[in-house]
């Protein structure tokens, strides 16, 4: 079997895998008796949510991959997809990996991850990130292949938006649409709510933030038809984006805030929903967001799925001169370029 680089005669083939895929993952889920989701819609909006053969990427572009595993008798029994954020280059995330269901189809799934991240660094990407439903069968072989566990998001579903009450709408005042220069205070508020390990992940700078975080949401902001909203008390202690429902997607929710009040959370979170269209929507939120998860369940919002957030991280590289032995350069982890430094240089001298 090998890996390589799919083709556009690969598409109809990639196609049909995620099809299966995506029907078996339907025909096994595995839904509560205490779920008020029923299967057939929890599958379609976790889908939509993470997943979508449409998004697949330009096989021309060098930023993303599209990798598809070949069997000489078989054919093509699994492809992966990677894409890099928006002005991120040096990360790729993972969306999806899918393979037949006959034994060399299963054995198909460490090569294609094992392949793309090595295509990755070929193209000096380090880090690699995917999401997974809690409990799904590839958990396993990317924990594997080396990733480890960030985050736990919980996605929250609402059926329909319910009425707005009185309250809700005398406390909408306290919302007013963000503008992009206060995109700063909004990163602050994420650097103020978001645990340090995951801040360096996904945030380490700015500009960084922008393009990653929800897809991206920040940097589009007045380029699309999604809403942002702030509260400030003073500075900014709320955000909130609302992306409209279309054919296939509930309406979204993107919320984050401060916790110090309680009374100022609650009022905060029902000026948000007050803007929500009275249709589906979802919302998804982190296991270090527990207050605001709790405060969506009172609000008729449900947890229907819990998703994993992986990442791989293979760190920077350097490349290390060596000019007494007039070798070509090689490549070595940061770390170890300094002690071999160090060991060049010999003994200090006193």
């Amino acid at each position: 079997m090998i890996v390589r680089s799919a083709s556009f005669r690969d598409l109809a083939r990639i196609e049909q895998l995620f099809r299966d895929a995506t029907a078996s993952e339907s025909a096994g889920a595995q839904v509560s008796e205490d779920s008020p989701v029923p299967q057939a819609t929890l599958l379609r909006v976790w889908h939509a949510l993470t997943k979508s053969i449409s998004s697949l990427v330009p096989l021309t572009d060098s930023a993303d991959a599209l990798l598809v595993a070949e069997d000489a008798h078989e054919g093509v029994v699994g492809f992966i997809q990677a894409q890099a954020p928006a002005g991120r280059t040096k990360s790729w995330q993972i969306l999806n990996l899918c393979t037949a269901t006959s034994a060399i189809g299963h054995f198909a799934r460490e090569q294609l991850l094992a392949a793309l991240c090595n295509h990755g660094l070929e193209h000096g990407v380090r880090r690699f990130s995917v999401r997974l439903p809690l409990d799904h069968p590839l958990v396993p072989v990317f924990l594997g292949q080396g990733f480890s566990q960030v985050a736990t998001e919980q996605i929250l579903f609402r059926d329909d938006g319910g009425s707005a009450g009185e309250e809700a709408r005398v406390r909408s005042t306290v919302l007013r649409p963000a503008r992009r220069d206060d995109i700063p205070a909004i990163y602050l508020l994420y650097l103020r709510t978001t645990p340090s390990q995951v801040a360096d992940f996904e945030g380490p700078s700015l500009n960084v933030w922008q393009a990653t975080y929800a897809q991206g949401l920040v940097a589009r902001m007045g380029r699309d038809d999604v809403r942002h909203f702030i509260v400030e008390h003073p500075g900014v202690v709320a955000w909130a984006a609302i992306r409209p429902p279309s054919a296939t997607q509930p309406a979204q929710l993107t919320l984050m805030c401060e916790g110090h009040d309680a009374a100022l959370r609650e009022g905060i979170i029902d000026a948000v929903l007050a803007e929500l269209p009275a249709e589906p929507a979802t919302c998804v939120l982190r296991h270090y967001d527990s207050e605001l998860i709790r405060s969506l369940q009172e609000r008729g919002f449900a947890v229907y799925g819990t998703q994993l957030l992986l990442v791989l991280d293979r760190g920077a590289k350097v490349r290390l001169r060596q000019p007494s032995r007039r070798k070509k350069p090689v490549l070595v982890q940061a770390g170890i370029a300094r002690s071999v430094r160090s060991e060049m240089r010999g003994p200090s001298r006193s």
